[in-house]
């Protein structure tokens, strides 16, 4: 297959010149434009499907003593949590043990926050690798994962009349610490908090032996009923034409790879287009809007493909003359380099080109389908095959797999996968464009095989 490198690379620059892309935020609206503008110019039809949320962005925060104006340094603020106003709130500050008290009435509660390091194996269970015989990491140690599970934490602190949180990472280098976007899987918490290094604990704890005050101050805009939409096209098959296969990623997130997926699915649109190519099944290709708001563009707390789903049955349910989906394969952060994190030296260091590729496969026949695309291609990197688990499933794939779509989804796990812009979440062209390779492969060997 002879995939137009050249265009990638134009295309993944342009994704570039955007910047982050939250969700209904300016930047992901002109992401998604350009994005339909692309498919229109291919000669696809596009199909939308907005929606309305509530959005809060951000746009500084600074923590400093109130006494002279000190600052102390932040790691950044978290999303969706609370704004202050310029004005701020000033508080004493009360450390937090375990268990969220009434003495935290009228202060910042101050959380310790452990980046944890836990066995890999419940969340992501293997079935296969490519190369044969690999073996996943045993265990797990993302940011994601300690963020996400704070979030009640921070509920319990506002509830018992905390005005704000600092949390402390610990375990963590300040390299990985600081611009992560994280949590997002939150709705507004109504109190402002902010995340900080270890580093900064001495002092925090210096200021609150004293009694001293801080003044903790969230800059940003709240507001509702803002648009956002999905969007996707259709390739009508030819032989089984109610059979659909969707193909499927998102268009929001705060750096290059988080998410690139939409990049690779115009390329393989335009390699369709230029090899004039012809499929028995309908292809669905969605771009999805919502990743970083899960909380609202999501159904029954599913991932944002979820509500795409809700709202265009007529492509995968089955039902009277709906198409039927036969595969759902989901495509995300493509091209990633491996690093990993060492607190002790407090610096992420570079391991090599190519970071772990997990695939969630939900049954025998699309392993052996996957399989045979890999032998054809003999993709770069490590490939680790996952069984598909409905609470235990990274990604947008796992709405489709909920809905009983059978899936192949493609999904890298980067330590800093939630960091706004770096060298370090900068795609490698090379490795994207080799993993496109694969994923077309793939799609065209599951339209003859299903």
């Amino acid at each position: 297959m002879k995939l137009n490198l050249d265009q990638l690379i134009k295309w993944q620059y342009i994704l570039n010149s955007y910047g982050p892309r939250l969700t209904g935020t300016d930047s992901h609206n002109r992401f998604i434009r350009f994005l339909q503008t692309e498919v229109s110019k291919l000669g696809y039809p596009i199909k939308r499907a907005p929606f309305n949320f509530n959005r809060t962005t951000i746009d500084n925060s600074q923590l400093t003593m109130t006494s002279n104006h000190t600052p102390i340094q932040l790691s950044g603020p978290v999303p969706y949590s609370g704004i202050t106003g310029p004005e701020g709130i000033t508080a004493p500050l009360k450390f937090c043990h375990k268990i969220i008290t009434d003495k935290v009435r009228g202060k910042i509660a101050v959380i310790n926050v452990r980046n944890l390091t836990i066995p890999s194996w419940p969340l992501m269970q293997q079935i296969d690798s490519f190369p044969q015989h690999k073996h996943k990491p045993g265990l797990l140690r993302h940011p994601l994962v300690s963020s996400t599970l704070i979030i009640n934490t921070i509920l319990k602190a506002k509830n018992k009349g905390a005005k704000g949180v600092l949390l402390i990472w610990h375990n963590i280098s300040e390299e990985l610490a600081v611009n992560e976007i994280l949590p997002f899987t939150n709705d507004y918490l109504g109190i402002p908090a902010v995340w900080v290094h270890e580093k900064q604990q001495p002092l925090l704890e210096k200021t609150c032996h004293a009694n001293k005050t801080v003044t903790l101050t969230i800059n940003g805009h709240a507001k509702e009923e803002v648009t956002t939409e999905s969007f996707s096209t259709m390739i009508k098959g030819t032989e089984s034409k109610n059979q659909t296969i969707i193909i499927n990623t998102h268009t929001d997130g705060p750096n290059a790879i988080e998410d690139n997926g939409p990049i690779a699915l115009l390329t393989m649109l335009k390699y369709i287009k230029d090899q004039k190519m012809n499929f028995r099944h309908t292809f669905i290709f969605c771009f999805v809007s919502g990743h970083f708001q899960i909380s609202q563009a999501g159904i029954h707390g599913g991932q944002a493909t979820s509500r795409w789903l809700k709202d265009s049955r007529q492509y995968w349910d089955g039902h009277s003359t709906h198409g039927k989906a036969v595969l759902g394969i989901t495509v995300e952060h493509l091209g990633v380099d491996s690093y990993t994190d060492n607190p002790r030296q407090n610096r992420l260091i570079y391991q090599n080109m190519s970071d772990s590729m997990y695939v969630y496969v939900s049954n025998q026949r699309n392993l052996s389908i996957l399989n045979e695309a890999m032998k054809v291609t003999q993709p770069l990197g490590n490939y680790y095959m996952l069984k598909c688990l409905k609470t235990a499933y990274f990604g947008e794939g796992q709405p489709l797999f909920q809905n009983g779509i059978p899936t192949i989804s493609f999904i890298c796990m980067p330590l800093t996968l939630c960091q706004l812009a770096s060298f370090r979440n900068e795609p490698n062209i090379r490795l994207m464009f080799n993993q496109i390779n694969l994923i077309m492969q793939l799609l065209t060997l599951s339209d003859r095989r299903l």
